[in-house]
């Protein structure tokens, strides 16, 4: 290393310039780990589109897991049924059981006529959690239908890649890094190896299960457990976590082809020449763009459009960012697999 007056600087100083950077490194990285452990675990949130004074505005934060919160306190016109409740949803923090709890009663409201989500889309901002809880997550969404999203500014790490693989179709405009999981204690028990053979094979079975390519569970596995790989848009797309995967998309076209009344050889001859459309309504035939727009423009915490004033969840607020593509930040997001009971 060379000054900048020219003349090599004494290696004694070299050694403590070294070392002060590693002391910063490690404090940083002991700051993020007890953000991590601090107790902020994930909400499944939503905001409502409510009128105010003839203009549409958005509710503030409110909580599933909240009884208050989604007690419905509309009046309904004079024998008129009441619409449905537009909410715009989102996953912030650290994803736990608890988190299955909240995501029943957001599909009851769905299927009751009560609520609808905006755009069909749910917003992810999380570090990992519990990866049973995420698996079980991504599941529920799949079988609700619905996108799901990482806005420009939000991350998603870990176990809620697990949760956020449950849209049938995905966008993401900002962060999305995985690792190898890991047992969470430290025990040296004599099945320990058999139960990480265990966690493996429930990992790969819920990647095959969902419809991605073993590729995926291979990258997975690739990434030491401290570190965090993000991403690249060409790995996102080639893993599918990136737009649909194969069979959702043979379900999307074949409901096009139906609508349209031809063969499917017809329709996808049709399709090769057409103009790309990477969120096809099934059966509509129709693009959502909605979601690409929104999710390149906002992100979780944010209120679509020019509406960004509400405050963010918990979790942002304190400052909890990630790491980058080499795994060399200070963040250290893990996938965690609750103790498995005797």
């Amino acid at each position: 290393m060379v000054a900048g007056n020219g003349r090599k600087q004494p290696i004694a100083w070299l050694l403590s310039v070294r070392l002060m950077r590693a002391q910063k490194s490690a404090l940083a990285l002991l700051f993020m780990l007890a953000l991590q452990c601090s107790g902020l675990r994930a909400e499944l949130l939503f905001r409502s589109v409510e009128q105010v004074d003839g203009q549409q505005r958005w509710s503030h934060i409110r909580k599933y897991s909240n009884p208050s919160d989604i007690a419905d306190t509309r009046v309904p016109a004079s024998g008129a049924p009441m619409p449905a409740e537009e909410v715009r949803v989102f996953l912030s923090g650290r994803i736990t059981p608890a988190d299955l709890t909240s995501a029943g009663v957001m599909t009851d409201l769905l299927r009751s006529g009560r609520q609808r989500i905006v755009g069909n889309s749910v917003w992810f901002a999380s570090t990992g959690g519990d990866i049973d809880a995420a698996m079980n997550l991504g599941r529920l969404l799949r079988r609700l239908g619905v996108f799901t999203l990482i806005g420009k500014n939000d991350q998603c790490f870990s176990a809620c890649v697990l949760a956020f693989m449950g849209g049938e179709r995905r966008v993401v405009a900002g962060q999305l890094g995985i690792h190898r999981p890991f047992l969470p204690f430290t025990q040296d028990t004599p099945d320990r190896e058999v139960r990480f053979r265990q966690l493996q094979k429930v990992l790969r079975q819920y990647i095959e299960e969902m419809d991605f390519p073993d590729s995926l569970y291979e990258a997975v596995m690739l990434v030491p457990p401290e570190s965090i790989q993000i991403l690249s848009p060409a790995d996102l797309k080639r893993f599918y976590l990136e737009g649909i995967s194969p069979s959702s998309e043979d379900i999307a076209d074949a409901a096009e082809a139906r609508r349209l009344g031809i063969s499917m050889s017809d329709y996808l001859r049709r399709k090769a020449t057409a103009p790309a459309c990477a969120l096809l309504v099934a059966g509509e035939g129709r693009c959502e763009v909605n979601a690409q727009e929104a999710a390149a423009t906002g992100g979780a915490a944010d209120d679509p459009g020019s509406l960004r004033k509400g405050k963010a969840p918990a979790e942002r607020a304190a400052g909890h960012r990630g790491g980058n593509a080499e795994g060399t930040g200070t963040s250290r997001p893990t996938i965690r697999r609750a103790p498995e009971t005797s």
